[in-house]
């Protein structure tokens, strides 16, 4: 059987800002990996302590952006509840 040729998600540069929301987030229990979902479709796995969702699919060209709007996009909505 032949090998499967691995399919990457296209690379991404991550600016100060986004380390900042990456970090934070992962500091208060949010990880988000991408994963292979159908042919070249990717999705965000995202966990919150403990609790594990998806996104919809991707395709490779936009899921790292996607990856990052979602890291921005909890970051913004839970930075204020856990800063007080």
């Amino acid at each position: 059987m032949a090998k499967k040729k691995q399919i990457n998600p296209d690379y991404l540069g991550w600016t100060e800002e986004d380390y900042k929301a990456i970090s934070w987030c992962i500091h208060n229990g949010i990880g988000m990996v991408t994963m292979p979902y159908s042919g070249h479709d990717f999705r965000v796995e995202i966990t919150i302590n403990g609790k594990t969702s998806y996104s919809p699919a991707f395709n490779k060209s936009i899921i790292l952006k996607k990856q990052r709007e979602y890291y921005h996009y909890y970051y913004n909505k839970y930075k204020e509840k856990h800063d007080n």
